[in-house]
């Protein structure tokens, strides 16, 4: 498919908007030439329209006129037969050298659809129609909005003391005006659909706060019990404990040996009595030396690794009571009435809504926020926020995760300062070797994040209960916890790429960054209610938000919608009240069967010591089968062999073959999104066009941030290159991270999970350059070599 380049169109378009209307002419008609997408050529033709207007060529304005009459897309139709009436009405001669005042309603000439005169019934002038091209979707990233394209409208949000704090979403798409606002269309609809009515306009509904207020049930939205976080709190630290207790000590082991090793060979005289693993007796002090200093050093680290990534200053109390007074006095009665200590406040320059709450004691504790969160909340929502910290301070859940994360953070440093070196280097080695080490100090990144994903997720809805009984307010926290979304989706969108600071301490927030971006890029253009009754209907939804360090935003919402409920107050969200949908159980084990592949394996070993033990007892010598009892190597090696079998009945669902749709469809993701009972098993094969977003260079290197900017929101991608893990570290390999920020045309199996993702099948830019991705091979690979370990394990035996 032919694709006119992108400052070709935008610069026609921009020089529309500044009324140099002979360099638009140029433009545009250069893309009428050489374009084949209908839905951008109808942009280029009402443009050149007014640009014809506006240098009085008024004939050719009709006739490019007459030409999109003819179109069979009915609104386009309409525009078109009403602005010939205009002309016919206001210029019943058009000539050339005729110059007449034209009316506009825009600096560009351009008049919207709702602003054109009513149709009269003037006869229209005939004029002969060139072919139709074909249909495509077009990728909008100008400030010309087409009357096919929804317009992301600016929303104001007033707070109770009457102060106003704009939400408008940071995207390609500029509006023009609020009552051109569309429907985004349906994803099975090739022909563009564009509408002239009114569609989603995005408003809050300011639902208030309760006046007076009582404790909350136990067993109101879950179940209240500070054991069971004490538990999570204890189990989580154990396990942060043995991993890294296992690393460092691997780690300096390994140092400590080599070093030894090498000492001796270069000594002239050797000592025969000498201890070779003496030096090894260190290991074990070394590594509980290091994380109790880790432990003790926990809040004065985090604040070095956030001057890394971003600018921190204090933010004294008097500053926040000038943002939110309500913030402030919240903090001095809280303290007071619980006998906390006044944690430490800070602030950093960045522009997404963050919140972070970290230390090892109550005294030592820090209140981190943004100066994009004090921007976009109200003065009640930063008071709701601001208590959730308060929450998790004075249930010490805050204490055990902030080591947490500075263990995950201490790779992710060197995977920032290891990629950013990389990408300044010229010398293609030098840029290897450091990219290689990052690229494994990311992986230690992610390692280390799993031990504390549980209790990142358990500590939620205790912080957010206790917020809502000291302020009886949890719309607003409800809206603090969308606004969040959106203002995170849109940094993203601004600055085309996940800031370190929104990876590296997501779980420290007050949402995930991975939620984020989906739900606060699709708020502009459709209601949430829909998309959120996946995360509280759905089944299986806390099997599959396992690997996630926050809860559902949905079940989220639903439990402070309970919250507003029991306090007779009106609801900020209208959350569906329908049934769960009875998930199908084959389906969920379908999706599962990698880890039921354990189960089976294990099954399979037992089996095996049965009928060993069997043979055993009974003497059975003839048969020799005896020696499978005790035999740990079967073990080992069906397990294996069981992961393989579930990596492999899992391919076909996740990789179905079938036919590719043969144009881009229309990108409806709401649509796709809004079926509760969806598994990511439940495939779909898809075609999309849209912009790459994600980090260029080494820092992407194995296409952790890659993500799909489409019309209606944003969409995570996972890339696999045909040389697996390590395919993307070889220094001439073709990567998604050299076409960031740059239009593209993807195919790939589009899954609904806890976070909806998109596995590549093909990245092809408009310069027809083409990547292909290997999710379906190296999977089948994995399966493959898991199956033959275990077997070699089996033969080699016991």
């Amino acid at each position: 498919m032919a694709f006119v380049p992108e400052s070709t169109l935008e610069a026609g378009l921009a020089a529309l908007k500044q009324k140099d209307y002979l360099s638009a002419i140029a433009h545009l008609e250069n893309v009428c030439q050489i374009e084949l997408s209908e839905p951008i050529l109808i942009k280029a033709k009402m443009g050149l329209v007014a640009a014809y207007q506006g240098v009085n060529e008024i004939e050719k304005a009709i006739n490019l006129t007459q030409e999109l009459s003819e179109n069979t897309n009915s609104k386009v139709k309409e525009w078109a037969v009403n602005k010939l009436d205009y002309f016919t009405k206001n210029y019943p001669q058009p000539t050339k050298g005729k110059t007449t005042s034209i009316p506009q309603t825009s600096d560009s000439g351009f008049v919207p659809l709702e602003q054109l005169p009513p149709p009269s019934t003037t006869q229209r002038i005939p004029v002969k129609l060139p072919n139709k091209t074909p249909k495509s979707t077009p990728n909008n990233l100008t400030g010309f909005t087409p009357i096919n394209q929804p317009i992301k409208p600016t929303k104001k949000i007033e707070s109770p003391s009457n102060r106003e704090s704009a939400v408008q979403p940071k995207t390609s798409v500029n509006p023009v005006s609020q009552k051109s606002i569309l429907k985004p269309q349906s994803a099975s609809n090739n022909q563009p659909e564009a509408a002239n009515i009114p569609a989603y306009k995005p408003e809050w509904k300011q639902a208030e706060r309760a006046k007076k207020w009582q404790k909350l049930p136990v067993n109101l939205g879950f179940r209240f019990d500070l054991t069971q976080l004490w538990g999570v709190e204890g189990l989580s630290t154990i396990a942060i404990v043995i991993s890294l207790f296992w690393v460092i000590s691997n780690t300096a082991g390994f140092l400590i040996s080599n070093i030894n090793q090498i000492s001796l060979k270069l000594s002239f005289s050797y000592n025969y009595d000498y201890d070779y693993y003496g030096p090894l007796r260190y290991v074990t002090p070394i590594t509980v030396s290091i994380i109790v200093g880790l432990i003790v050093a926990t809040p004065w680290l985090m604040d070095i690794l956030l001057k890394f990534f971003s600018r921190l200053e204090p933010l004294p109390l008097t500053t926040l009571a000038e943002k939110s007074p309500e913030a402030s006095r919240v903090l001095q009665r809280v303290c007071r009435e619980k006998k906390l200590p006044m944690p430490k406040l800070l602030v950093v320059s960045d522009n997404a809504p963050i919140v972070l709450t970290y230390g090892n004691l109550r005294r030592t504790a820090r209140i981190v926020v943004s100066r994009g969160l004090l921007e976009q909340l109200t003065d009640e929502e930063i008071a709701v926020v601001y208590t959730t910290q308060l929450g998790q301070i004075l249930y010490w859940d805050f204490a055990f995760l902030s080591w947490g994360v500075l263990v995950s953070l201490l790779p992710y440093a060197v995977y920032y300062q290891f990629s950013q070196s990389a990408d300044d280097h010229e010398n293609s080695y030098v840029r290897f070797i450091a990219g290689a080490i990052a690229a494994l100090a990311y992986g230690l990144y992610w390692c280390f994040r799993w031990p504390i994903l549980w209790l990142s997720r358990a500590r939620i809805n205790f912080s957010d209960r206790l917020a809502c009984e000291i302020t009886g307010n949890p719309n607003a926290l409800t809206r603090a916890l969308i606004k969040t979304c959106i203002g995170i989706a849109e940094n993203i969108q601004k600055q085309r790429e996940t800031s370190y600071l929104l990876e590296g301490f997501s779980p420290l927030n007050l949402v995930g960054t991975p939620q984020a971006i989906m739900l606060g890029s699709l708020y502009p253009v459709t209601p949430l209610e829909p998309i959120l009754t996946w995360d509280y209907l759905n089944p299986y939804r806390r099997w599959l938000a396992i690997n996630h360090s926050h809860l559902l935003l949905g079940e989220r919402l639903r439990i402070l919608a309970r919250y507003a409920q029991y306090w007779k107050l009106e609801t900020e969200l209208n959350l569906l009240t329908e049934p769960a949908p009875k998930g199908k159980f084959s389906k969920f084990i379908l999706q599962g069967s990698p880890y039921f592949g354990i189960l089976l394996g294990l099954a399979l070993g037992g089996t095996l010591w049965l009928i060993g033990a069997i043979s055993h007892r009974l003497k059975l010598t003839q048969i020799l089968l005896d020696w499978m009892w005790g035999d740990w190597s079967l073990i080992y090696g069906c397990l294996l062999i069981g992961i393989s079998l579930g990596i492999l009945f899992r391919i076909n669902a996740f990789f179905p073959d079938r036919k590719i749709p043969s144009q881009p469809q229309e990108t409806n993701l709401p649509q796709i999104l809004a079926n509760p009972a969806t598994l990511p098993t439940d495939t779909q094969q898809i075609i999309w066009q849209g912009k790459l977003l994600g980090r260029y260079g080494v820092s992407n290197w194995l296409c952790q941030d890659l993500i799909l900017q489409t019309a209606t929101g944003l969409i995570k991608l996972h890339y696999f290159s045909w040389f697996g893990p390590v395919g993307n570290l070889f220094p001439r390999s073709s990567n998604p991270s050299e076409m960031v920020n740059r239009n593209i045309t993807i195919t790939g199996w589009f899954h609904r999970g806890a976070t909806p993702w998109l596995d590549v099948r093909t990245l092809t830019t408009q310069t027809g350059a083409t990547i292909h991705s290997s999710h379906p091979i190296w999977s089948f690979i994995l399966a493959l070599a898991t199956a033959l370990w275990g077997a070699y394990i089996i033969y080699q035996g016991g």
